[in-house]
């Protein structure tokens, strides 16, 4: 997927100084604040621009591309998060309640006649090493149902077997971090009958750094077939 950002590394410096930042006139206050990362499966628009309390997050000459993703500092308490699709049309407008030193994914995707967010919470993994990666699986996939997800020729971890499109229940339920020994994976999407619906090589997930690997697109779809997609992800 495009990152419109350079993550991991630069957005944890990102997340240190935004969340760390001081009011000029007492070194001891801290703005509180978050950071807020936005993620495009949306199938029906080309792109979408998000807005926090009206202010768009990205510039709408450069809006989010689909299979696109990108970063932000949010500051705290009840913020109004809409999301456009082109033309200015409004696709979601959900209140989120923002806690200062969280980091949050939002996921919009679905169709212009349902279109869904889910937002999560991401959290480092205590228990994965540092020789390791952190990954997670969503299907964000239309016309998908028991989806499951395989690396290589590993068997498939149990949080990653028959998923169904998800919901923000299923999205929470699933969005903690495992343990993956880092590499250069091909990386393999089956129905339940065992086919093959989206196959993606040369992912290469690193040492010490967080991702989501999600399924987004339609089958059989010229525009936007099924498609697997890779996220860098910031966690704490």
């Amino acid at each position: 997927m495009k990152n419109y950002r350079l993550f991991n590394f630069i957005a944890i410096i990102a997340t240190t100084f935004f969340l760390s930042s001081c009011l000029k006139d007492n070194d001891d206050q801290r703005i509180p604040g978050a950071l807020f990362t936005m993620v495009n499966g949306y199938n029906d628009a080309n792109a979408v621009v998000y807005y926090a309390d009206g202010g768009a997050l990205q510039n709408p000459y450069y809006p989010l591309e689909f299979k696109s993703y990108a970063q932000v500092g949010l500051f705290t308490g009840a913020r109004k998060i809409a999301i456009s699709a082109e033309y200015n049309e409004v696709l979601l407008d959900t209140t989120v309640t923002v806690k200062d030193s969280t980091i949050y994914t939002s996921f919009v995707y679905g169709t212009k006649t349902k279109p869904v967010q889910v937002i999560t919470t991401d959290r480092i993994n205590k228990d994965i090493k540092e020789s390791e990666s952190g990954l997670r699986f969503f299907n964000f996939a239309e016309g998908t149902d028991q989806v499951t997800l395989k690396i290589a020729d590993q068997p498939s971890p149990e949080e990653w077997k028959d998923r169904a499109q998800e919901t923000q229940n299923s999205a929470t339920a699933h969005e903690g971090f495992i343990a993956q020994k880092s590499g250069t994976y091909t990386v393999t999407a089956k129905d339940k009958a065992g086919k093959t619906i989206a196959s993606r090589s040369g992912i290469k997930l690193a040492e010490g750094y967080y991702y989501s690997l999600i399924l987004i697109g339609k089958p059989n779809d010229e525009k936007r077939p099924l498609y697997l997609g890779l996220v860098a992800q910031a966690a704490n």
